[in-house]
């Protein structure tokens, strides 16, 4: 049997106003199945507002407000109570 590939989402990403470029994320749900399960939902928004927060469930508009060159970075998304 052949190995399942691992899901891939993206975001487009506007750096100081520049035309904005894809970024494609690899998840690997085998190693964190919640970890990628809500970041793929998260770039998709299709969990819509939250329950309790009344903020909406996605990542567009938001802003990378961290960079670690090579390593990682982090965005700046205000959802509270998101998963519990």
């Amino acid at each position: 049997m052949a190995k399942k590939k691992n899901p891939q989402v993206f975001m487009d990403v506007s750096i100081d106003g520049d035309p904005a470029e894809t970024m494609v994320f690899e998840l690997f749900p085998e190693v964190a199945p919640k970890t990628s399960e809500n970041f793929r939902a998260l770039c998709t928004g299709e969990k819509g507002i939250g329950p309790r927060s009344g903020k909406p469930l996605h990542y567009k508009g938001s802003f990378f407000h961290r960079i670690m060159k090579g390593s990682s970075a982090q965005v700046s998304i205000c959802i509270f109570h998101l998963l519990i």
